[in-house]
């Protein structure tokens, strides 16, 4: 198995476009859905919700970010959901993290804080109705390709449904490449002047420091070259992480060789050019060498799965005209791993009124609105902790 690594799409404009009000494009699913410094002390910012070009405000979309759709409807989950995390059900009853009383307040913030010398940043959202004496879950939430942390909430749409839910969402910006665009480690050997894994883990240290939060139940998705990261993060960080979920990726190491199975769902449309379902070149990297995957995404899940001790054949159940999922059951410590694939989809963020906007019109290709991959993913993670 390898990791591919991913061309960047234009995708900032037109985000911007959308954050800003100015969006016209539609999208062809229309079908109903179915039931800080250099003391590392961080600076915290208001943030604008519409992106600027300065990255100490709300950093700006980049010229050539890579596709990160999200905030629709909702398909029903092929596992009933758990209780909402709200401040009622929250976990109480382990220590408080030491941010538990630090005084943070609801609302999007954009914070910065320095990491080996750099000044990284991130967005921060904390629900309505926040108690810094009660601890929440924490979604990490990676961006793709070329994109940032502003743009991936706005993709995601994760903020109304922390406000609903009770959780935490952190979605950091990544360092630029070699080509000026922001990305996310995907192998050591990728970038000699960096490292992300590191950064996750004092990013998570950063966040429990300062926020009151439930540390066995931390959560990881992301889009595209984020979602990939994300499954990084479930080979290396499986002690830390409780659940995963990647959009339009996924890949883990032949090497992989987590400390405990790390229930995972994903979501791939049938159509996406830039991580191809069914395996080869991508679309949007014509004459550049790309390392691709042999099998086709279902199969490559079907791999993850099995390293996870699960039945070899899933559970198929087509829940709606664009959504069939597949349920890899039986796994090891009793977890899960959920397969959906979106008929006709582009590389887009399921369910995202963003991305049912923007993504056709940009060439990314459609996005159903008969899942929301939000949505989804949070009624999966809650579901489980480090403790469950």
């Amino acid at each position: 198995m390898k990791y591919r690594v991913l061309p960047p799409v234009m995708l900032g404009l037109a985000l911007v476009a959308i954050a800003c009000g100015g969006g016209s494009g539609e999208s062809t699913d229309t079908t109903s859905r179915v039931p800080a410094n250099a003391q590392n002390e961080p600076v915290v910012e208001a943030a604008d919700p519409t992106p600027k070009a300065e990255t100490t405000e709300a950093p700006a979309p980049t010229a050539e970010p890579e596709p990160d759709p999200t905030t629709a409807p909702t398909v029903a989950p092929t596992v009933a959901p758990a209780e909402v995390p709200s401040s009622e059900s929250a976990n109480t009853t382990g220590p408080l993290s030491s941010g538990c009383g630090a005084g943070a307040v609801p609302g999007t913030t954009t914070v910065m804080f320095n990491f080996e010398g750099q000044e990284r940043v991130y967005e921060q959202v904390v629900p309505a109705g926040y108690d810094d004496s009660t601890r929440l879950p924490v979604v990490l939430n990676w961006h793709g390709l070329g994109s940032s942390g502003v743009e991936q909430l706005a993709f995601s749409d994760y903020t109304a449904l922390a406000d609903a839910e009770g959780f935490i969402v952190i979605v950091p910006t990544g360092l630029e490449d070699a080509t000026g665009l922001n990305s996310w480690e995907l192998t050591p050997e990728q970038f000699a002047d960096r490292d992300d894994l590191a950064f996750a883990n004092t990013l998570l240290d950063q966040v429990i420091e300062t926020l009151c939060v439930d540390d066995t139940r931390v959560y990881t998705t992301g889009m595209s070259n984020g979602g990939y990261f994300s499954s990084v993060l479930v080979c290396e960080m499986s002690d830390r992480i409780a659940a995963a979920a990647s959009v339009a990726a996924l890949s883990h190491a032949d090497s992989c060789d987590p400390s405990r199975v790390v229930p995972y769902i994903g979501f791939h449309g049938t159509n996406d050019e830039v991580v191809p379902y069914d395996g080869g070149e991508s679309s949007m990297a014509p004459g550049q060498s790309v390392p691709l995957f042999e099998l086709k995404i279902l199969d490559e899940f079907a791999e993850f799965a099995a390293a996870a001790g699960c039945d070899v054949e899933p559970r198929v159940a087509q829940l709606s005209p664009e959504v069939t999922s597949f349920d890899f059951r039986n796994c090891a410590d009793d977890v899960q791993m959920t397969f959906y694939e979106i008929e006709g989809g582009g590389h887009s963020w399921p369910g995202s009124a963003v991305s049912l906007a923007v993504s056709e019109a940009i060439g990314l290709g459609a996005t159903t609105d008969e899942i929301s991959a939000s949505e989804t993913s949070w009624a999966f993670f809650q579901q489980y902790s480090l403790d469950n």
